[in-house]
C-alpha cells in the first residue's frame, strides 16, 4: 500500500494521505496527533521522523524555503 507524505504549511506539521485517500495531521509537538504517527507502519513512522529530522537539522532562516520547495513523496508500506 502507498502512503504520501508531504510538508504542512509550517516545519512542525505533515501530512500523510493513506492508500484510503483520507490524510492524517502529524506534528512533532505533544499535541495528541502522535497518535497519528502511531497508526502508521513503522517504514511510515520512520520516513516522517526522517523529515522532521531534516527541516529541523536546517537554520531557521532556511526552513521554509525548504518546505516551499519540497515535494510529496511516497513511501510502500
Amino acid at each position: 500500500m502507498n502512503y504520501t507524505i508531504k510538508h504542512g504549511s509550517i516545519a512542525a506539521l505533515q501530512i500523510v494521505t493513506l492508500p484510503t485517500g483520507e490524510e492524517l495531521s502529524v506534528t512533532n509537538a505533544a499535541d495528541g496527533s502522535e497518535i497519528n504517527l502511531l497508526l502508521l507502519p513503522l517504514e511510515v513512522r520512520a520516513a516522517v521522523n526522517r523529515q522532521f529530522g531534516m527541516i529541523f537539522s536546517l537554520p531557521y532562516a532556511k526552513r521554509q524555503s525548504f518546505i516551499d520547495s519540497s515535494i510529496p513523496f511516497i513511501v510502500e508500506a
